[in-house]
């Protein structure tokens, strides 16, 4: 079950503060060709995963953002609807876009 659903037509989530050691799941229920996930402080680093798998931190199967205001754009690598999952051991507050 997703923690956010963005809908076609949507562009994303913005502003969530993740909790520390859970994975937070946000599904766009299209096929989305790329997605940003943006760090709004920088406080943590943040982990994740854009084919639907969980996330862990440090995890050697998981994409990351360091701790500093910056942002990643990937290209999912599955067709069908897009499942991005994320983790922190901090609490930083993030978005998540489509970028087109």
């Amino acid at each position: 079950m997703a923690d956010y659903t963005i809908q076609p037509g949507e562009w994303g989530v913005h502003g969530i503060t993740l909790t520390a050691a859970t994975v937070c799941t946000i599904a766009f229920p299209d096929d989305v060709n790329e997605i940003e996930v943006l760090s709004h402080d920088g406080t943590a680093p943040i982990y994740f995963t854009v084919d639907g798998t969980d996330p862990v931190v440090e995890g050697r199967g998981s994409r990351v953002i360091p701790a500093a205001i910056s942002s990643a754009q990937v290209e999912p690598p599955t067709a069908g609807p897009t499942i991005v999952k994320l983790t922190s051991a901090g609490t930083p507050r993030i978005s998540v876009m489509r970028t087109a």
